[in-house]
């Protein structure tokens, strides 16, 4: 587990995003930033740095309404249309620290939430311009823990899947209990997205012993819990088990699984 602050994490993060956009004369920039992503398919690099750079207009703002959803996303892309995108990349460098000085203040895992958020977009731009990179940054790693501890672990046992281990590096977590379906996942995952660093941190409570393991590595399983697999790719991840009943666990909200697979 990361112990960096997220300050330090989210604006290395950001800075490496302007980076691999910006260029002094304007037109690798300008050219990048036209590039459609194919992690996203309705968006350009443009369209993805706009994303990015409009959370904190929005979080300072309190407009976090439908926040992660289509429509709020969406709503941050319009709002920038008619700026360049070294207007964009302005933005970005004015606003990036400020957000990040706050994000480790931000109540329950809504700070991890913001940096997986740009860890995801970081190599959406970077599988777009073909730039591989930064796989193993400290942004994947918070993200990856903020997904199995807030999304994956709170959906298996929504959906009464499980117990299964899942192995990636180093880490190592047991998600799902294999009782009966506790709820609606997307009210679980909001509940633990919500859940204090406090109550977050307690030791859980022994549970059943893992009926299987998956294990993929750490950059691919980051990528497909935030559906930036097909369902054909995580099924080539090491199972002991049967993938089938555990692919939903790939499909939780607000990602969904891709229909065709994307190689970076």
């Amino acid at each position: 587990m990361t112990t960096r602050p997220l300050e330090t994490v989210y604006e290395e993060t950001r800075t490496r995003v302007v980076g691999l956009i910006r260029d002094p004369g304007g037109d690798v920039a300008a050219s990048a930033a036209a590039v459609a992503v194919p992690a996203c398919p309705s968006w350009s690099v443009r369209d993805v740095l706009a994303h990015v750079t409009g959370l904190y207009s929005d979080i300072v703002s309190g407009n976090i309404g439908g926040a992660a959803t289509d429509a709020w996303t969406a709503a941050q892309v319009e709002a920038r249309r008619s700026m360049t995108i070294d207007e964009l990349l302005a933005e970005s460098d004015e606003v990036g620290p400020k957000l990040a000085a706050m994000i480790d203040d931000f109540p329950g895992r809504y700070g991890a939430q913001v940096v997986a958020d740009l860890a995801v977009h970081e190599h959406d731009i970077r599988g777009a311009l073909g730039r591989p990179g930064a796989r193993r940054s400290g942004a994947v790693a918070v993200g990856t823990e903020f997904l199995l501890g807030a999304v994956v672990g709170p959906g298996a046992a929504a959906l009464g899947v499980g117990p299964v281990e899942v192995r990636s590096g180093e880490g190592c977590w047991t998600v799902g209990t294999g009782e009966s379906a506790s709820g609606e996942p997307e009210a679980a995952i909001a509940a633990a997205i919500a859940a204090t660093a406090a109550s977050a941190e307690v030791e859980p409570a022994a549970g059943p012993e893992p009926v299987g393991e998956i294990s993929a590595d750490p950059f691919e399983l980051f990528r497909a819990f935030t559906g930036r697999r097909s369902a054909a790719q995580i099924r080539r991840f090491g199972w002991t088990v049967d993938p089938e009943p555990y692919l939903a666990l790939f499909d939780l909200w607000p990602f969904t699984i891709r229909e065709t697979d994307l190689v970076e």
